[in-house]
């Protein structure tokens, strides 16, 4: 194509050189963690799936089984009741006959005359009696009664007078063989339908399970806690989390640190590395925005490239960061049609443990703009110590509060809000090692605020320097230790290596070899936290008690910051 001075043959294809692409796309795509995690919770649902599909298997076997043991009960159950009924014919001949006896005795006894005058019925007695050893307990007792009977007629027609005389007591004292006779009746009852009522009972029993059952397995795979719900007419109801998240990913944008480069030279040499990250818009005033975001997603540059709204472009300035505290403040310039907005300002003194929330931000940059990751606050007021010029030595300490809401590359800088979609932190770093998961830090937006309000105005924070050079009594070797006349049982504290002329620290009275135990009222671990709560104060600037350790002794002096 050179030789033809760039005139293309009309077979051969336009190759665009690699140098005028604009993003390289695969870089942001290609992780193996992320691709692994994805593998993870695929196969997770598949076991998932598995195991239900398992699950209402079984339950149906059991239900089936049941049934098939409650039909074979009741068979048995019917045989049972047919063999007690035959018994509960035999028996009620014998009860019936038990009752009569005593009238039939008594009525014989007050009415010889009608013996003699039926000769045919005393014999007919007699042959009954013979019959009774010969014949089966049921018939003799049929025939027994059916004669008392005629024998009780008989009497009682020709002396009703005398007859009703006599029948009283006996029937006062019949009433216990009669409550008798109905406890019988109720017992022969539960015994003729025990069979019944067992399967009754059985069924009832049966159909509570198989609700306890399916009632389990809806809960299971249910979501216990505020989820969206139908109303009948087709419409979804938002849920507070739900309008949460509409309301915010207005106000979050994509922060690039690399700027347009004038020259394909500069495309090549650029470090594939830099920094993409989100930002917060915490302020708007006509069409430029204030965005808050992290230093180490600005890094060095000046100049930031901002995306917001969809795939709409512009350049904004950083007009103030600091590294210690991990803020950052850009400014730019939006159209004026834009869904761009302020978010609302929330409390992150109100916070509380297990508090839900969302991160708002751009993992991987604008190709997934807008994700949504919920959590819970997992910890606050955490200590959490930062290496800020990657030397492998922590330079300050950190205040955040802990969520476990996920955190991606690309999310630094993002917001993390609360359900009423107020803005409550800013996302700042996470614990990245591979035995760890869902350990990330956000910066408080009070204390975000605050410093974002002093780097507009100032575009720097200044704080207080006490002016002395610091080691840890943790890292001191046994010689140091007896130089510095250390207490044998103490292991921490910070160890006064050098004091500047004119420093606070000097007018304080501190001297090389002074051993702080505590600042503040707060105990001193280390340098770290030493320079935290010297950070603390870079507001208020007030006087500081300390206690020192000189010459093995306790003493208490306090430090002027101002």
């Amino acid at each position: 194509m050179a030789e033809d001075n760039g005139k293309r043959q009309p077979d051969e294809k336009q190759v665009i050189p690699k140098s005028h692409y604009k993003r390289k796309r695969r870089e942001f795509f290609h992780n193996e963690e992320r691709e692994q995690r994805v593998e993870q919770e695929k196969e997770q649902q598949a076991q998932e799936k598995e195991k239900a599909a398992m699950q209402a298997k079984n339950n149906e076997e059991r239900v089936k089984d049941n049934l098939r043991k409650a039909r074979i009960e009741k068979l048995t159950q019917e045989e049972i009741q047919h063999q007690q009924e035959i018994a509960q014919g035999k028996r009620e001949p014998e009860v019936e006959n038990e009752q009569t006896e005593t009238p039939k005795a008594e009525t014989s006894s007050k009415d010889e005359s009608l013996h003699k005058e039926q000769p045919s019925t005393s014999t007919a007695g007699a042959k009954k009696e013979t019959v009774k050893n010969e014949k089966t307990v049921s018939n003799v007792s049929s025939v027994t009664v059916d004669d008392d009977i005629k024998i009780h007629e008989h009497a009682t027609s020709e002396e009703p007078t005398e007859t009703e005389s006599e029948t009283k007591p006996p029937h006062k004292d019949g009433e216990p063989a009669k409550r008798s006779t109905q406890s019988n009746q109720a017992k022969a009852f539960f015994e003729k339908h025990w069979a019944k009522i067992a399967i009754a009972v059985g069924v009832i029993i049966l159909l509570l399970l198989l609700f306890a059952i399916f009632h389990n397995l809806r809960s299971d795979n249910g979501s216990a806690g505020d989820v969206a719900t139908f109303d009948g007419s087709g419409d979804k109801q938002e849920t507070a989390m739900m309008k949460a998240a509409k309301s915010s990913i207005h106000s979050v944008v994509t922060v690039e640190n690399k700027t347009k480069n004038k020259s394909s030279i500069d495309k090549e040499t650029a470090n594939s590395d830099n920094e993409i990250g989100s930002g917060v818009v915490y302020k708007k005033v006509d069409d430029s925005i204030f965005i808050l975001t992290n230093s180490h997603v600005v890094g060095d540059k000046k100049t930031q490239r901002i995306l917001y709204d969809d795939n709409k472009e512009t350049t904004g300035k950083v007009i103030g960061k600091d590294k210690y505290s991990d803020v950052a403040v850009v400014k730019a310039n939006v159209e004026k049609d834009s869904d761009v907005k302020a978010i609302r300002i929330g409390d992150s003194k109100q916070l509380q443990l297990a508090e839900p929330v969302i991160t708002v931000g751009n993992p991987l940059g604008a190709d997934f703009k807008g994700s949504i990751s919920n959590g819970v606050v997992s910890g606050l007021n955490r200590n959490v110590p930062v290496d800020i010029d990657k030397d492998n030595h922590y330079d300050v300490l950190t205040k955040a509060f802990q969520i476990d809401a996920p955190v991606n590359p690309g999310n630094s800088g993002g917001a993390v809000v609360d359900q009423n979609g107020k803005l409550v932190g800013i996302v700042s770093l996470k614990i990245d090692m591979p035995a760890v998961e869902g350990m990330a830090f956000a910066i408080p937006v009070n204390k975000a605020v605050t410093l974002a309000k002093q780097l507009e105005d100032k575009g720097k924070i200044d704080y207080p320097n006490t002016g002395v050079a610091l080691s840890n009594v943790a890292d001191l070797s046994d010689q140091e230790r007896d130089q510095f006349k250390v207490p044998k049982d103490l292991q921490q504290g910070t160890v006064v290596r050098e004091v500047n002329h004119n420093s606070p620290g000097e007018k304080a009275g501190l001297k090389t070899g002074d051993i702080i135990v505590e600042l503040d009222g707060k105990k001193i671990e280390d340098n770290l936290r030493y320079r935290q709560i010297v950070f603390e104060h870079q507001a208020d600037l007030k006087p500081l008690s300390a206690k020192i350790y000189r010459n093995g002794k306790l003493k208490s002096i306090t430090i002027k910051l101002k």
